[in-house]
């Protein structure tokens, strides 16, 4: 091993590519879903118990931590999906190159961005 090599702990001055962001945006918004899964089971839970249940989560629908909630969850969820749908056709050997891996990148964020705008109006 070379006792002489550089080595670079100012995480500041590390510039990533925009694959690299997408991949782990990806994993984040996979992870995201985990905790929204258990969310919306038990939003799914109580409004499905009784009349009641439905009008308590009908009422949390109405203010504004909710809706934030569901539109994290929505918006993790096309970002995903997204993702998921590019990370496929890598595997079929498509933007594998550096250009056009962040190319790619660039355009799955812009088209999840454009997605989350057009979630954001729906819910509010």
């Amino acid at each position: 091993m070379k006792k002489q090599r550089p080595v670079n702990l100012d995480l500041t001055t590390i510039k990533m590519h925009p694959a690299a962001n997408a991949s782990i945006l990806h994993r984040v918004s996979g992870v995201i879903m985990v905790f929204a899964i258990g969310i919306l089971l038990l939003t799914l839970s109580t409004s499905l118990s009784s009349a009641e249940g439905f009008a308590q989560i009908q009422g949390y629908l109405d203010g504004f931590f909710f809706t934030f909630i569901i539109f994290g969850c929505l918006s993790a969820l096309t970002y995903h999906v997204l993702a998921g749908v590019r990370h496929l056709f890598m595997d079929l050997g498509y933007f594998e190159e550096l250009d056009s891996g962040n190319a790619s990148a660039k355009a799955i964020m812009a088209i999840w961005l454009v997605l989350s705008v057009i979630i954001g109006v729906w819910l509010w």
